[in-house]
């Protein structure tokens, strides 16, 4: 069947018009592709019964490996007589990390969920240290027992520390105790002297449990247990609010600073950030062991197994002195040390006991600090805290969370073995919690989150340059269309009126 003109501009045109509807179709989608994806990601990303992301939520699929460096006091004997704190890393205990949560209650009407963090841990020996090694270290039990007998009245303290320095004599507890790893850590050990203590002391004075089972270790009782109970929305009504923190422990505010801005509880548990995560964002992160909220900063693009993610850092100012940063006066508990850096007193939420937090080997503490026990060495590379977040989601694709736990050693005058003790921050020990997506969920996160917003992307594209394309076509179409059509109409006026002879031979020929 032969193409006429009118069939051909049918055609163009035609095609003109299926050009402009994809381009139109392929801008407007992929518009709305962000409002559609953010939608879609809501209803599958909020906390509720029966959701994929819910029951990953309450069971963390991404493998956890905590470490635990301890320190040992080289020369005891020498700091007891004054000298400045020599330290030696032993270590690392490794341990790998199941997290759970056990989901208390639902509140339908706040649209939030109340938890119990639940972690359990098991040793990987054949990545650790032995864990038979003895360390000296600094005897908590007995600068507890210190601590409350100092802010006794002045006539029951005169009465009690004489019979005090009879106990530690028999029972040979002294400044430093000298433990396996093993003890030290989970497993803990007896303290004897406790019961004598309590007796002694409750002639005086009531006196609270020192010691739950008379038994110590840093990390005794840790096992299967958790950070608290939280109270967090789950996102049903709105994104923005997905998994931020209401309350821990049955507390809107902690009680431990005296300060209302100090005592806020900000932010998630750190699993989970409410998405979408950008460059500028600040995050914020409640952890308990710090009793206080710690703020994140956007440090560089990174990517986890081939997922592009935000790497967010803890801000050099977040334990910067009052001097540097006045939002951390609240968080200053004596004068003494409220024009040093790098540096948190958790006393208040230890039951007085004077322990502190710092990042590991004193990593950005001020330089006091770091010059009164030898044997360290911070580094940012190895001891920095930092979160990998993948910004469309908010979902932790890794992270390495550092901490190290220290003792502010003070002299006490009125015990001999106390009297020449130099004044230092002694430290104890430094953890990593270390965590990375594993290839087969990172895979499963590529199929399910990045693939589909890909291959729209991709289609939708593919529809504006086709459409675009065709709108082309059509417009070179008609131009060649009205082209011929025109030197038609020339032949056909030219065949119509020719030239006139002017000769009269060519009129006779004509």
């Amino acid at each position: 069947m032969a193409v006429t003109a009118t069939r051909a501009k049918f055609g163009v045109f035609f095609l003109g018009i299926l050009g402009i509807v994809l381009l139109v179709i392929g801008i407007a989608a992929l518009s709305l592709l962000p409002i559609i994806f953010n939608a879609k990601l809501q209803e599958n990303l909020v906390l509720q019964e029966g959701k994929e992301t819910y029951e990953k939520w309450k069971q963390t699929p991404i493998p956890v490996t905590f470490k635990v460096v301890l320190f040992n006091i080289t020369n005891p004997a020498e700091v007891v007589k004054g000298k400045l704190p020599s330290v030696e890393e032993v270590g690392p205990f490794v341990f790998r990390q199941y997290r759970s949560k056990d989901v208390l209650s639902w509140d339908h009407e706040d649209l939030t969920v109340t938890y119990n963090d639940l972690k359990r841990y098991e040793f990987v020996e054949e990545q650790s240290a032995n864990m038979s090694s003895k360390i000296y270290s600094l005897n908590l039990p007995l600068q507890g027992i210190l601590m409350f007998i100092k802010k006794l009245p002045y006539f029951p303290r005169s009465l009690i520390i004489p019979g005090l320095e009879g106990i530690l004599k028999n029972y040979e507890e002294h400044v430093f105790s000298h433990r396996t790893a093993k003890e030290l850590l989970f497993e803990g050990y007896k303290v004897d002297l406790i019961q004598d203590l309590v007796d002694l002391a409750s002639a005086f004075v009531t006196v609270p449990e020192i010691l739950p089972n008379n038994t110590f270790g840093f990390l005794y009782g840790k096992n299967n247990s958790g950070d608290g109970i939280f109270t967090v929305y789950t996102g049903l009504d709105n994104i923005a609010k997905y998994s931020q923190i209401v309350q821990w422990n049955n507390m809107s505010r902690i009680p431990f600073w005296g300060n209302e801005y100090c005592n806020m509880m900000n932010g998630t548990d750190g699993s989970q950030f409410p998405p979408p995560i950008q460059k500028r964002d600040i995050l914020y992160v409640y952890t308990p062991e710090l009793c206080r909220s710690v703020s994140l900063v956007f440090s560089e693009d990174v990517a986890v197994q081939g997922i592009p993610a935000l790497r967010f850092v803890t801000p050099d100012y977040l334990f910067e002195s009052p001097i540097n940063n006045p939002d951390n006066i609240c968080y200053c508990t004596e004068k003494e040390f409220c024009h040093l850096s790098g540096i948190l007193d958790v006393s208040p939420c230890r039951k007085g006991l004077k322990l502190a937090v710092t990042g590991p080997h004193f990593y950005l503490a001020h330089e006091s600090i770091q010059e009164r026990v030898h044997g360290l060495k911070p580094e940012r590379e190895k001891h920095e805290t930092y979160v990998d977040i993948e910004p469309k989601t908010g979902i932790v694709l890794g992270a390495s969370r550092k901490l190290q736990m220290n003792f502010i050693l003070k002299s006490y005058s009125e015990m001999e073995d106390f009297q020449n003790l130099p004044f230092s921050v002694v430290p104890l020990l430094w953890v990593t919690e270390e965590a990375m997506i594993d290839s087969k969920n990172a895979a499963l996160f590529t199929a399910k989150v990045r693939t589909p917003i890909t291959i729209a992307k991709s289609v939708l594209t593919a529809c504006i340059v086709l459409g675009i394309l065709w709108i082309v076509t059509a417009g070179i179409g008609t131009i060649y269309i009205l082209v011929k059509e025109q030197k038609t109409a020339s032949a056909v006026l030219k065949s119509k009126y020719k030239v006139v002879p002017t000769k009269a031979d060519e009129r006779i020929k004509s």
